[in-house]
């Protein structure tokens, strides 16, 4: 295997899951890419122009927030859903002509698929599909499919391979990295081996399963050759923390004079937003926050371990800069809320739009309530090059302007005025489903929304399912 002396030694490259490839509202998409956390933290840096990120040409299967736009038009939803399947089943080069990219993570990704994953991985998963299997896509009938699992070998196969080429199709994740040699290397992995279940699923028996895989990954990262003089793993949020899960009852949490308080919860929560409706006590949320809590020690301690007297490991901290802007429990204050120059205000409560649409409340979050918007991922860049400056004293990272970040977010600039209204309908179905009793739906506008938000839900990996 030759890689091309023009891609070799990139100043940074980045690996992991959904939360570094730029996901936003369960959409992966060429905008939102390249505004992913990492290509923020490289823009600060100045080598932006020597970082690339994936550039799909069209979204990789569902466009969540276009769709909304496009409602009731199912009919034109089911066409342009047409269009991503042919696109990608094609079997697309990046429209840049690009062989690799520098930021090669891949949404839904487990910690074993960072070793795991390759183009022939996903490839061998494609072709072994049943006939008729792009047809029921088109159609956003899925029975008998894993729509999540079509999505992230689509995903994968572009994103560690664009130009497809034989010499790099068995090459997953972290031996792009090993081949490439970065001068540094950012890690953003494990949501996906139990944080979703409990944050987008809402479920109090959730746990995190990672250790052996973890281990396996530490020494992966601890044997790269001595060129990668910098590795940066991040932690994980907490659940209570993500904008998804929100106290019931509806709206208590605009009751400043009596949130909880930090390190405190309300006596229920639910999933405002997901594939099927969950709930929880306070209670079961604290076992879930301390699941995870414990999960980021263990987690620091294996890689510590592995990597011994290696000192290439630094930890980036995402979960305090959360905690930090906790203003769902805590009274808001100029400390947990992000105060723009155009006076709108941003903090950690799902996202919702404005009566006649616009941006009313929220803003960390996209749509979904767990992908970050533009906003988010430079809160977490803010976190990744802080720990660059500590460990590299020549780092001189610009500052991010999170009002610059809101003034490039499509979404928080434009939102439509249905997403409250498909919001709470979403919620009420799921509630109705969870019950087993009828589903609240009334006219062929709710069916369409409820059309939508299911294929936008399955399309992402639901925890660690293989």
């Amino acid at each position: 295997m030759t890689i091309p002396a023009d891609y070799m030694h990139p100043e940074m490259m980045a690996i992991g899951d959904s939360l570094y490839q730029g996901v936003r509202s369960l959409t992966i998409k060429n905008g939102t890419n390249q505004l992913s956390a990492p290509a923020l933290a490289a823009e600060a840096l100045g080598i932006r122009h020597k970082f690339s990120c994936p550039d799909p040409k069209r979204p990789i299967l569902v466009n969540m927030e276009a769709w909304l736009r496009m409602l009731p038009g199912i009919d034109g939803i089911k066409q342009d859903m047409a269009g991503n399947v042919d696109y990608w089943f094609a079997r697309p080069a990046s429209p840049s002509g690009r062989l690799m990219f520098e930021n090669v993570a891949v949404a839904s990704s487990t910690i074993a698929d960072l070793c795991s994953a390759t183009w022939q991985t996903s490839d061998d998963y494609l072709r072994a599909l049943p006939n008729g299997t792009r047809g029921k896509i088109k159609k956003l009938t899925f029975d008998g499919l894993d729509l999540a699992g079509i999505t992230l070998a689509l995903n994968t196969r572009f994103t560690l391979n664009p130009s497809g080429k034989a010499a790099f199709k068995q090459l997953s994740q972290v031996d792009l990295a090993a081949a490439r040699k970065p001068k540094r290397l950012l890690v953003n992995i494990g949501a996906n081996n139990g944080l979703w279940d409990m944050a987008f699923g809402a479920k109090a028996g959730a746990r995190m399963v990672f250790k052996a895989d973890l281990r396996r990954l530490a020494a992966r990262l601890q044997a790269l050759p001595a060129e990668v003089e910098h590795i940066y793993f991040n932690n994980l949020a907490l659940p209570s923390t993500v904008p998804n899960l929100m106290p019931l009852p509806d709206m208590v949490e605009w009751d400043e004079a009596n949130k909880p308080g930090k390190g405190n919860y309300y006596r229920k929560y639910e999933n405002r937003f997901g594939l099927a409706y969950g709930s929880l006590t306070g209670a079961q949320m604290k076992t879930l926050d301390d699941r995870v809590a414990l999960a980021n020690r263990e987690a620091q301690d294996i890689l510590k371990n592995t990597f011994g007297t290696d000192r290439r490991l630094h930890f980036v901290d995402l979960a305090k800069s959360m905690t930090k802007y906790d203003a769902k429990h805590q009274r808001r204050t100029a400390g947990n809320v992000i105060k723009l120059k155009n006076n709108k205000t941003i903090t950690n409560v799902m996202l919702n739009a404005g009566l006649f649409g616009g941006f009313r409340r929220g803003g960390t979050q996209g749509l979904d309530g767990m992908h970050p918007t533009v906003v988010g991922y430079a809160i977490m860049a803010q976190q990744v090059l802080a720990a660059i400056k500590r460990a590299e004293p020549g780092a001189n990272p610009a500052k991010i302007d999170l009002d610059d970040a809101y003034s490039r977010d499509k979404l928080l600039n434009n939102m439509p005025w249905i997403w409250n209204m498909g919001l709470w309908l979403w919620r009420d179905i799921r509630r109705a489903q969870a019950a087993n009793t009828p589903e609240p739906i009334g006219d062929a506008d709710d069916a369409a929304v409820r059309d939508v938000f299911t294929t936008a839900c399955l399309a992402i990996r639901t925890g660690s399912k293989k």
